[in-house]
């Protein structure tokens, strides 16, 4: 499976954890750090899971979620 992460730099020991996990288990992991970065990912590349951070200095996560939900790179 290909994960998304974003979450931004406010506990990287927590980031670096998930993806090291993920990766662990056989699983392709990006970062994202900022939602602006995120949509860049999106639009470039399919997930099969977002893990996303509801509180990023750009803004909030559940708006970036409304907007993305129903994008082509994303699967349900």
């Amino acid at each position: 499976m290909r994960f998304l992460l974003v979450e931004d730099n406010d506990n990287p020991k927590l980031s670096q954890a998930i993806a090291d996990r993920l990766r662990l288990d056989g699983h392709a992991v990006d970062h994202a750090g900022t939602l602006a970065e995120a949509a860049d990912c999106v639009a470039v590349a399919e997930y099969d899971l977002i893990l996303l951070d509801i509180m990023l200095p750009d803004g909030d996560g559940r708006r970036f979620l409304e907007r993305h939900r129903g994008a082509k790179t994303t699967r349900r």
